[in-house]
């Protein structure tokens, strides 16, 4: 009986998303403008002293892309001319800075996932180059054969080296995730010392029968991790759900996005309060990113796409998706839904001036819409 059931509800999905647009030529339907030629870029995180965002353009899944593992790469985009140019990489090992752990070693493999920017960042050493006092900390999910979270310096236009005429990430340290089979999704750091929480969304070594049906049944999939360089890592009490996925702060909040749950989660003091923004098979959050005091919230409106964005040949995950604004307390302000658009499969948005630049986990493009 379980397994017919588990079947019907296969072919229910498969079949139900058939309707989708093919939206895999990278061309504009008239409601959002595209910037193109890019790589999932999944995540957002805002430079400080810049109109300028990191994009984290995320490796994708084996499971979206044939069984295969892709490397991806970390770039910039320059909110007003819309240019895009990719980061280089300059290897800072040996310093005294005290990020991460300590014997962390540098990554071999860039295969990057969720971001976030820590911009009141100081550095803790003598005799520090006054460059330092410029810099923010820049965390990144890399999901190599054990997961981490690389730290980089990143810092303003406004300061010039020499040596570089491109823009550059300096790393400067890293954690290792505790278990082999972690599968971080996203992270936000809360000091100077990179200490962060971060979405275990699953263990990665799970069949994709076994997620599936963690996904259609709603089972708790994971937790939030938190990280210090005194306490090494624990698990956030009472923060287990379906797929958690995006996570950020203001202030002493944390607020975490479970996808497969449709809500997210305001934690405060130890307590937590859920919010639901989506009933089941209506579609969840992904990503979330503070600005100023608000929440941009961002995710896909149906549950039924992402069986049919596991087929290579789709490049633009064709599913309807939502983008909303919310206070603080989780009262939403603003919200977008948008279906049958030259866009879909919507990870994350970022808010400037009167557009929302949106980026997606599968897809080869930026989507901008006017507020």
């Amino acid at each position: 009986m379980f397994k017919n059931s588990l079947l019907f509800l296969i072919i229910f999905v498969v079949t139900s998303c058939s309707y989708y647009l093919d939206i895999n030529q990278c061309k504009s339907l008239g409601t959002i403008e595209l910037i193109c030629d890019l790589q999932n870029p999944e995540d957002f995180a805002k430079i400080p002293h810049e109109d300028s965002l990191v994009i984290s353009q995320f490796a994708g899944l084996p499971e979206l892309n044939e069984g295969r593992v892709l490397t991806g790469k970390l770039s910039k985009l320059n909110l007003d001319s819309r240019k895009v140019e990719d980061f280089e990489i300059k290897i800072l090992e040996n310093n005294n800075l005290g990020i991460g752990q300590d014997d962390c070693k540098p990554f071999k493999n860039l295969y990057p996932h969720g971001i976030d920017i820590f911009d009141n960042f100081s550095a803790d050493t003598k005799n520090a180059s006054p460059f330092l006092e410029e810099a923010s900390l820049l965390a990144v999910v890399n999901h190599q054969e054990i997961s981490s979270v690389e730290f980089f310096l990143v810092f303003p236009q406004f300061v010039n080296f020499s040596d570089r005429s491109k823009p550059t990430l300096i790393w400067v340290g890293c954690v290792s995730a505790p278990k082999k089979n972690t599968y971080f999704n996203d992270v936000v750091v809360y000091d100077s010392k990179g200490s962060f929480f971060a979405t275990h969304q699953y263990d990665k070594d799970k069949r994709f029968f076994d997620l599936l049906v963690l996904n259609l049944f709603r089972f708790d999939s994971g937790y939030v991790y938190q990280w210090n360089y005194k306490n090494d890592f624990s698990i956030v009490p009472n923060s287990g759900g379906a797929w958690p996925n995006g996570i950020e702060m203001i202030g002493e909040d944390l607020y975490v996005n479970y996808r497969i749950n449709g809500m997210i989660s305001k934690f405060t003091g130890g307590i937590r309060k859920d919010f639901i923004l989506r009933t089941y098979l209506n579609g969840g959050p992904d990503n979330v990113i503070a600005v100023g005091s608000d929440l941009w919230i961002t995710g896909q409106d149906t549950d039924l796409g992402a069986i049919h964005c596991i087929n290579e040949a789709v490049i633009q995950c064709p599913m309807p998706f939502f983008v909303i604004k919310a206070d603080k307390s989780l009262n939403i302000l603003e919200e977008y839904n948008f279906e049958d658009v030259s866009f879909g499969g919507a990870s994350v948005a970022y808010p400037f001036k009167d557009e929302v630049f949106i980026g997606a986990y599968k897809s080869d493009r930026i989507g901008i819409f006017k507020r």
